[in-house]
């Protein structure tokens, strides 16, 4: 550029700021509009690799419940079927997609466990006729953990109480120590209970009274949420739901030794033929009247949860679906997002064939 020289030294001054000034804004210009090109760029590459993931993640599922159409042996199910072995990871282009079969019914229902109404006896609170069948396992369960957060009988008792009146649909107080919309109401911050009759997540369990995080976390692994009327199956389930089986006048669990005695005569897949109930070990660990009550065990199961994953470019997707099972036909009834912290915590209750340990008891 030719500045006149003819112009007095202020005014050229002038127009060399000017001109300083319009190469600023024409470079800021040029950077916005290269920054907003590179993150239209990035949604866009964002938004393909989401959908290419979703679209991964129904195929993972999909495969999933072809595997479990291959089960033609409905009576049974076990950890020793196809349907159960760990799938290698799928590679495709540009990531890899891991896909995993669980039975959910290895699971302790907690819909269920509030399905029926504690009942007030003139007994005493620990009476066990005031508890339905669903009842005494959750409550064995919750004792279970004795050396990482022991959970006394009256403890213990007071959750499941706590727990029906969290889902029951009136505003009165069940057995001793259960708890209505008043308690709630009185915390800071307060908040209600829904009074709607079933649980619709595992995590509710947390607001309920009497429930701490550090029992939650021990809980999680072994429950989950279903229609009531779901079973536990005793081919699949974790070593540590065995503890929840014992006789009907006793709210206390097994002993892990107790438990080592029926793993050790167990069958590796119970069946028809070989019930859950005829394992000779349980005439010598339960002395209760009438002896071990397995009314909860089945050898077949009605419900599976699929968990997927797909890792594609900088996208990390996982869905959970959970299938049912109606005389060979799978159909899909739930399905949600999850993430990996809660894919950890479901691995830590992996069950193994009954017969073996695991790492984590």
């Amino acid at each position: 550029m030719t500045w006149p020289t003819n112009l007095p030294r202020r005014q050229r001054g002038s127009v060399l700021i000017l001109a300083i000034l319009i190469v600023a804004m024409v470079s800021a210009f040029a950077i916005k509009a290269s920054r907003d090109y590179q993150l239209s760029m990035a949604r866009a590459e964002a938004r393909w690799h989401g959908s290419q993931a979703r679209a991964y993640l129904s195929g993972a599922e999909s495969l999933a419940i072809y595997f479990l159409e291959l089960d033609e042996e409905l009576e049974v199910d076990s950890l020793l079927e196809p349907w159960a072995q760990e799938l290698p990871p799928f590679p495709v282009e540009g990531g890899v997609i891991l896909a995993q079969i669980e039975d959910a019914s290895a699971k302790l229902n907690i819909n269920d466990v509030v399905a029926a109404e504690v009942k007030q006896t003139d007994g005493a609170p620990n009476d066990p006729t005031r508890f339905s069948t669903e009842q005494k396992h959750f409550l064995r369960l919750l004792q279970s953990f004795e050396e990482q957060y022991p959970v006394t009988e009256e403890q213990a008792i007071s959750i499941v109480e706590a727990m029906v009146d969290w889902a029951d649909t009136d505003d009165d107080i069940t057995g001793y120590n259960g708890a209505e919309r008043d308690y709630y109401q009185s915390l800071d911050p307060m908040y209600l209970p829904p009074n709607a009759g079933m649980f619709t997540s595992v995590e509710e369990l947390r607001l309920v009274r009497y429930m701490t995080g550090e029992l939650m976390t021990l809980l999680r692994p072994f429950i989950t949420v279903l229609d009531p009327g779901s079973k536990l199956n005793a081919n699949t389930m974790h070593p540590q739901l065995l503890r929840t089986f014992n006789a009907d006048n006793v709210l206390a669990p097994l002993t892990p030794e107790q438990v080592g005695r029926v793993m050790q005569d167990a069958e590796l897949e119970y069946g028809p033929e070989n019930p859950f109930a005829d394992n000779p070990a349980w005439s010598s660990v339960v002395s209760g009247e009438g002896g071990v009550n397995t009314e909860m065990a089945t050898h077949a199961s009605n419900y599976f949860r699929v968990t997927t994953r797909v890792q594609l470019g900088d996208q990390r997707r996982s869905m959970q679906s959970l299938l049912q099972r109606t005389d060979g036909d799978i159909k899909v009834i739930a399905r949600r997002d999850v993430y990996d912290y809660i894919l950890d915590l479901e691995r830590a209750a992996t069950p193994t064939t009954i017969g073996q340990t695991t790492d984590n008891e």
